[in-house]
């Protein structure tokens, strides 16, 4: 196994393992504590079968699964992210499936519209741009850098506030997509977590977790008020200089923490190359800890 730092101040990159055969205790307590303290990890060069990549993923705990029958391949606990049905059809733009996809290209991170939002996700690329394509990164920001760089009066502002998730906030940036089932309307709810979220792994140590695609509501805010706090949230985060862009190579696996960054998908030409990513994800143990849960809490 060989490592190498990325770009930026968190990720690394890490050649020459398999990750389809088995791997040692040793080796899988190697990889934990380097996700722990770098976030973000790639995986170059694998060749991953569902099985393998859902076998990898069960190291890091139990994974979530997914209520969107039609955007799953062979389990629930497999999301088929991609512009191309299961079965190989390359889909048009204004295909509902395709449009889903959009939704990702706002800032998140995953599950945020869960009470308990996922811990990490792996996402595998098996269908890649060309080089000349421009567009299709995936990319990343560390939201402990952008919370510890915010200005002292707006982090005594967000102290004690909380931004409303919903799963189907996505129908209010694109009304075109069908209505919400009855069944994810009852299994996903709005829920409310805290703006400012504390680590208990990291002796509370304190990032900004919000998202672009699941809402702009904050919780005892008038709506043109928060809206207007969300949005300057946004634009902190999309000028922050703690990202890192990720190009993709075929049979690269990128998995990163869910709870301490935030990833968005860049815009391509989906009408001209396809592009084919099998996501699994490993579900959060609590809810979110906000400063208000302990008060006796010191900030980091």
């Amino acid at each position: 196994m060989i490592c190498k730092s990325l770009p930026g101040c968190f990720g690394i990159e890490i050649s020459k393992i398999d990750l389809s055969s088995s791997l040692s205790n040793d080796e899988i307590t190697n990889i934990k504590k380097l996700f722990q303290d770098f976030h973000l990890i790639v995986f170059k060069e694998q060749n991953l079968n569902d099985d393998d990549q859902l076998k990898f993923t069960e190291y890091f705990g139990e994974l979530e699964e997914f209520p969107e029958a039609d955007k799953t391949k062979e389990s629930n606990k497999t999301y088929h992210v991609a512009n191309v049905t299961v079965e190989g059809k390359h889909l048009k733009e204004e295909d509902d499936q395709v449009i889903f996809q959009k939704v990702n290209q706002r800032w998140h991170t995953d599950s945020s519209y869960r009470f308990i939002p996922s811990y990490a996700s792996l996402l595998y690329g098996i269908e890649v741009l060309p080089d000349e394509a421009r567009g299709g990164e995936t990319e990343f920001v560390n939201m402990f850098k952008v919370y510890e760089n915010l200005e002292d009066d707006l982090k005594t502002k967000l102290e004690s506030l909380h931004m409303v998730h919903y799963y189907e906030y996505g129908r209010r940036m694109f009304p075109n997509l069908p209505p919400v089932s009855a069944f994810e309307r009852e299994n996903i709810p709005p829920v409310s977590h805290p703006i400012i979220r504390l680590h208990p792994d990291r002796n509370n140590k304190r990032s900004l977790f919000f998202t672009a695609n699941a809402g702009n509501e904050i919780g005892g805010m008038k709506q043109e008020e928060g809206a207007s706090l969300h949005s300057h949230l946004v634009d902190i985060v999309e000028n922050s200089s703690f990202q890192y862009k990720h190009r993709w190579e075929k049979g690269d696996l990128v998995m990163w923490d869910n709870r301490c960054l935030l990833h968005r998908a860049i815009p391509y030409d989906m009408n001209k190359y396809r592009r084919v990513f099998r996501r699994t994800t490993v579900a959060g143990s609590t809810a979110i800890k906000g400063p208000f849960l302990n008060p006796e809490n010191i900030r980091n």
